[in-house]
């Protein structure tokens, strides 16, 4: 299914993309930024993290240093009791800063519960035992709480590290969004504006063209937008002007075919006007000695009147073509109207016959005597039947024979429609030939013997009387041409 799409609709949609395309690189944009800030809070965690245990670790450290420095000193012995309330002070605050980071890293649970046992034993029991559990188990937590540091600073470091990688990927990749999208949109820009140009330069050579009798294949469109619209409009124009120029040349060639028709007939009937006198006159002397050597019968006398009865037929001969000239050439209704088909094809064979090109040709009318009346203008198919017999006989070689050339024109009743055919013996036509044969300006004859236009004017004429025409031809073999002309019902009251 087609759609259009105006040029406003297209910068329209073209901007929305861009719009788009931004919002998408802003959104992508945003969630890496997000990432950067979620590894900056993890930093910030570990490093308070960091800041919770080095104060710990240190006071472990030196906790335990103590209470090594306790043991060395009394080699032993009991130790005094002001040792013993020394580290105990040590002791309750290590306590307390061990009881936050047993909160926050549950894995040296264990460690802190074995670390407060021992201090709980110290302070019930001052005793250099005691003293040295407490010292090993400050050891055992001071090993696992400088792990838990390693750690912390190695995933610092690593956190830092994802953290200017994913900063210059950022970086990078804004640089070559706003490149691609620099690229992307200067490119459909470009591919935009040189159709458009290519396209407005050919509806304006095309234009040209069509002005100075362009009869070529239309422009081809795929555009859906006003541009696509203005090139419909040239090709229809284009259509248009052409099927004007042709019913002008058709109209040209009507009004050529009757004023020729009409100057054969003025000259037939002055001709006819002027021989009428010494015709009647020659043919009432003839009859005259007809009549009076018909009782001769003297070989003379029988000679006289056969000189006499071939005057009479020769001026009745005379008489009949001048009748048949007036009669043919007489002026027409424009208008369909009712007509002896049969004899206008007998007045038409007659007439034409004194063309030169027919006189070697052998005309066989084969007319079906219970024909019907057609309603059809006139002129038309005199025209038409003129046209097929002139072509007819340009089928045939300038040397052919007397009798092996024919032309044979038959008339028959073919379901609701009468069909005239004209059917020659000549060079016929090929395929190719016969599918341009109703093209306007196609001919296959010499220079100087026909402008292509006569096939096309029938077709033409055939069809503005609502019928249709048909060719068949074998090459070497002949042609035929019929035309079919619908019976159609007429209300005689007004005819």
């Amino acid at each position: 299914m087609s759609f259009s799409l105006t040029l406003r609709t297209k910068g329209v949609i073209a901007i929305l993309i861009l719009i788009g395309y931004l919002a998408l690189i802003a959104a992508f944009l945003g969630n890496e930024r997000r990432g950067l800030f979620a590894i900056v809070q993890e930093m910030e965690g570990n490093q308070s993290k960091l800041g919770l245990l080095e104060p710990v670790v240190n006071t472990l450290a030196h906790s335990m240093v103590e209470a090594q420095a306790i043991l060395n000193s009394q080699d032993g012995a009991r130790a005094s009791p002001i040792a013993f309330d020394y580290e105990g002070l040590h002791l309750e605050a290590l306590n307390v800063a061990l009881e936050q980071v047993r909160t926050i890293f549950p894995a040296v649970d264990e460690h802190v519960l074995g670390f407060r046992r021992a201090a709980g034993s110290v302070r019930a029991l001052p005793a250099t035992h005691h003293l040295a559990q407490v010292r090993n188990s400050e050891q055992v937590l001071l090993v696992e709480l400088q792990d838990v540091l390693r750690v912390l600073e190695k995933g610092n470091a690593e956190l830092g590290q994802r953290y200017q990688q994913r900063q210059q990927f950022i970086g990078s990749f804004a640089i070559a969004a706003n490149v691609v999208g620099a690229v992307a949109s200067l490119a459909v820009i470009l591919v935009f504006f040189t159709r458009l140009t290519r396209d407005i330069n050919q509806l304006r050579v095309r234009a040209s063209e069509i002005v100075t009798g362009y009869n070529g294949a239309p422009l081809r469109n795929t555009r859906r937008d006003e541009v696509g619209g203005l090139i419909e409009a040239v090709n229809q124009m284009q259509v248009d002007l052409r099927r004007w120029e042709q019913q002008l040349e058709v109209t040209r060639q009507q009004r050529f075919h009757q004023e020729k028709m009409a100057a054969v007939g003025s000259l037939a009937s002055a001709i006819g006007h002027e021989v009428s006198n010494p015709m009647a006159a020659i043919s009432g002397v003839a009859q005259f000695i007809a009549d009076e050597s018909a009782d001769d019968d003297r070989p003379k006398g029988r000679q006289i009147n056969g000189f006499a009865r071939e005057i009479l037929v020769q001026t009745e001969r005379i008489v009949h073509i001048m009748r048949q000239m007036a009669t043919l050439t007489a002026p027409h209704s424009p208008e369909a109207e009712l007509l002896d088909l049969n004899a206008l094809v007998r007045s038409t064979c007659g007439f034409i016959r004194y063309d030169s090109r027919f006189r070697p040709i052998r005309f066989d009318e084969i007319l079906d005597h219970d024909l019907p009346a057609i309603t059809a203008v006139t002129d038309h198919i005199t025209q038409i039947l003129m046209n097929l017999l002139i072509n007819a006989a340009d089928a045939f070689d300038r040397d052919c024979n007397v009798g092996e050339c024919r032309i044979r024109i038959a008339t028959r009743v073919l379901g609701d429609e009468i069909a005239l055919s004209v059917t020659d013996n000549g060079r016929g036509m090929t395929p190719e030939v016969l599918a341009r044969a109703f093209d306007e300006s196609f001919t296959t004859k010499p220079a100087g013997q026909g402008r292509g236009i006569g096939l096309f004017v029938c077709k033409s004429l055939i069809e503005a009387d609502g019928g249709r025409i048909e060719l068949a031809s074998i090459p070497g073999e002949g042609t035929t041409a019929t035309i079919h002309i619908p019976l159609r019902t007429v209300d005689l009251a007004k005819s």
